[in-house]
């Protein structure tokens, strides 16, 4: 819904700065409460079709301790046992002056079959979410699951090659080549005040506007965090230091190398349909603990970074997003791992020194004059040994897994997206993703596997492209339908088929699908 009013509005003050999320749940309810009220005065411009109404309504309702009406205005006539779901958005509730607090269930029961051997496939996750505030200054969270899942094939081998379950860490085996982990997430904020904005978390981000990130993406698993933002006028500033798990080579549970990440990201609003942001990303191995120097919130903190005799890995990068009409919006962003002038200049010659990434994206909202049908098309190109240093310790990675692109480096990609909510209640996506990544052959390392720093078995100094070594091709295609029972708790259906092609070997093809009750989550994806 979001992403569709920062189209519409094209230059709205909060909607415009959502390039890093997750976003602020108190700004985003203010705003879309003073759009809810003016589209009922008759006052808002931008037309809204029913369903986006009801989006809105669906917003203030899941988040309605931090609107300004009346909480009465919220409640059901018929609370379970008169405690339970007093309003339709919250198991439990608590509202004084002073103290809110939420208690929501979390549920994800999903069970289909996948036909590359696999058999049954499934996933089991219960929890609890909890958050609240502590009068108007201080607000926290926190999320506990328990979750035990089997997928298909190509999930597993990325788990044994990984070390890792996708999108999360530490887990033990369960029963027949299933998993079983315990999640966690929280945090605590203060709005320090009318600009400044703090958070200490265990958490993930994503930076940008795409369906990937080349930045920093939430596909691997969860890290602590300490977050400071700055509001002004045109512009939105973001300062990050972050602890990582650097590279390890066991699931046994045993304490895990670390890392300190830090990041910096400048958005500003440059015209009245232009956005164009600055990013900065270090990472530090922890051997030599954190720097009083990080504390600094400057970005191009990588000039300090080299004055101290740093050997940590740093990037930059630009984004952007425009909005030149009402229903069309263009995005990008453009990642330098390393720049040397004289092998840009020479770019044909393959320099294994150039490394960069770029991204360039569309979405058509309300696509030929059909409400809520949304289109978008987004290609992304990575270079071999992005993301890469010398020592592998320290890249761009975060318990094993990448922290942009989740295949790593050494890739072209497309996505074509298509949503459609022809309903209030019902949601469906169609979703294509083909990608050509360079694998490593007979010891040589071309760039691709993030485990491997770039200095270990180079095959050559020049004539490295994107695609060199072993080309695999994938071809994903997937439909996924959801129909809201009650508030939050929907009813599932997913399915997908996945080619992949690796050069003078078998090809690997599965279909598989899935139908479940999902309650407070969203859908586990493995699109890789």
């Amino acid at each position: 819904m979001l992403d569709r009013l920062d189209i519409k509005l094209k230059n709205d003050p909060v909607i415009s700065f959502t390039t890093i999320k997750p976003y602020n749940r108190q700004k985003i309810t203010a705003r879309i409460e003073l759009l809810d009220s003016l589209k009922q005065a008759g006052a808002l411009t931008t037309p809204l079709s029913r369903v986006d109404y009801y989006n809105m309504k669906r917003l203030l309702l899941d988040n309605s301790e931090w609107t300004s009406s009346n909480l009465d205005s919220f409640a059901l006539k018929r609370p379970v046992f008169k405690v339970f779901y007093k309003t339709p958005g919250s198991m439990y509730a608590i509202n004084t002056p002073d103290f809110i607090l939420r208690v929501d269930p979390l549920l994800n029961l999903q069970y289909g079959s996948a036909n590359d051997g696999t058999g049954n496939i499934y996933v089991n996750t219960r929890g609890l979410r909890v958050r609240g505030s502590i009068g108007k200054k201080v607000g926290f969270y926190t999320v506990v699951s328990d979750n035990q899942e089997k997928s298909p094939l190509y999930v597993r081998n990325y788990t044994n090659k990984y070390y890792a379950v996708p999108g999360e860490g530490f887990f033990k085996d369960f029963k027949d080549g299933g998993v079983d982990y315990f999640g966690t997430a929280g945090g605590i904020s203060f709005n320090l005040s009318k600009y400044f904005d703090f958070q200490l978390a265990y958490d993930k981000l994503f930076i940008g506007n795409g369906y990937r990130s080349l930045f920093l993406s939430n596909t691997s698993a969860n890290y602590a965090f300490a977050r400071l933002n700055l509001r002004l006028s045109k512009f939105n500033y973001e300062t990050v230091i972050a602890q990582t798990v650097g590279r390890f080579r066991t699931t046994a549970f045993v304490e895990r190398p670390t890392n300190f990440m830090l990041l910096h990201h400048l958005s500003m609003q440059v015209s009245k349909w232009l956005n164009v942001g600055l990013y900065e990303n270090v990472i530090e191995t922890g051997e030599s603990g954190l720097k009083f120097s990080y504390i600094n919130p400057v970005i191009l903190y990588s000039t300090i970074d080299k004055q101290l005799g740093s050997t940590g890995k740093s990037s930059i990068g630009l984004d952007f997003k425009a909005n030149p009409a009402k229903n069309i919006q263009f995005y990008g962003q453009l990642l330098i791992n390393e720049f040397v002038t004289e092998e840009i200049l020479r770019y044909s010659r393959g320099s294994w020194k150039n490394k960069q990434a770029a991204q360039l994206g569309f979405k058509y909202i309300d696509a030929f004059k059909i409400n809520n049908l949304d289109i978008q098309l987004e290609g992304n190109w990575i270079r071999p040994y992005t993301y890469m240093d010398r020592d592998s310790i320290t890249n761009f990675m975060h318990y094993n897994q990448p922290l942009a692109h989740p295949m790593g480096a050494n890739l072209k990609e497309f996505l074509a997206i298509v949503k459609a909510q022809p309903l209030p209640r019902l949601y469906l996506q169609g979703k294509l993703i083909y990608y050509l990544q360079g694998l490593d052959s007979a010891g040589l390392n071309f760039g691709g596997d993030l485990q491997k720093g770039y200095e270990y078995n180079r095959p050559s100094e020049y004539g490295l492209f994107v695609g060199s070594g072993v080309p695999a091709k994938c071809l994903m295609l997937g439909f996924n339908a959801s129909y809201e029972l009650f508030e939050n708790m929907f009813l599932d259906f997913n399915s997908t088929y996945r080619n992949y092609n690796i050069r003078n070997q078998p090809k690997s093809n599965v279909f598989f699908y899935s139908i479940g009750l999902r309650i407070n989550l969203q859908r586990r994806d493995f699109d890789f």
